[in-house]
């Protein structure tokens, strides 16, 4: 569910890129609307570097910030997704590329920023893995060499869309926040508790965190056809846009 302009969309479930595929017609439908409030939100240019969150794990974060890259890029947008999910990388699975020569090399000088970038089959669509594993992930994210290259980024592309790992399992995000304009928000529709929703809100404001929208993913219209179903959510996500 996306409330950028007060307007409530679903995602359903889907677990890959869905542009270039036939069907899902709906579905791709939603990201295209997700990709006009981003484009709306970052019409001065300062909404540009965007994280997407969640409260835990596996709801949607790999596969929405994919495919809302794709129709950025499909717009004629130059976009670059990049993967700060140090212990949970998947965004090189969902480009189908190999996980090597990533953000974590070039931050210890073991790559150029040449061998970092990755293209993938997707116009306008540049993509930035994890790369090595690496344990005290404060020491890159805080670090001057990583302020500078998010400074590069801003100049080189229109966009640039964080995976990050959840607000309530790893504390990245506010480290990660440092470097981004805003959130985008995602609830897994369903499974995701209010109170959980609610803690990571809370995590978010007390670090001065932009939410600058919501998205309900995994969402089926065979199983929510009251509005009793959602209204549960409407809470927290008007309150995200009115204050």
């Amino acid at each position: 569910m996306s409330l950028f302009n007060n307007k409530i969309e679903f995602l359903d479930r889907h677990d890959a890129i869905i542009f270039g595929v036939e069907g899902n017609e709906s579905l791709k439908e939603s990201y295209v609307r997700l990709k006009d409030n981003i484009l709306y939100y970052g019409i001065d240019g300062k909404k540009k570097v965007i994280q997407i969150e969640s409260s835990v794990g596996d709801e949607a974060k790999t596969t929405t910030l994919g495919n809302i890259a794709i129709a950025l890029g499909l717009s004629g947008k130059k976009v670059c997704v990049i993967d700060l999910d140090f212990r949970k990388a998947r965004l090189h699975r969902l480009f189908h590329v190999e996980n090597s020569k990533g953000i974590t090399d070039y931050m210890v000088g073991r790559i150029s920023k040449e061998e970092l970038y990755k293209k993938t089959s997707y116009e306008n669509v540049t993509l930035i893995n994890r790369g090595s594993e690496i344990q005290n992930t404060s020491i890159i994210l805080t670090s001057d060499k990583m302020k500078n290259f998010f400074q590069e980024l801003r100049k080189e592309f229109d966009f640039v869309l964080i995976d990050c790992p959840p607000v309530l399992l790893i504390s990245d995000y506010i480290h990660i926040s440092q470097l981004s304009d805003g959130v985008l928000f995602l609830i897994a529709y369903g499974k995701t508790k209010k109170k959980q929703v609610a803690e990571a809100v809370n995590q978010l404001r007390l670090n001065n965190v932009d939410i600058m929208g919501a998205v309900f993913t995994f969402y089926d219209p065979k199983k929510s056809n009251s509005y009793y179903e959602y209204s549960s959510y409407k809470y927290y996500g008007y309150k995200y846009k009115d204050e």
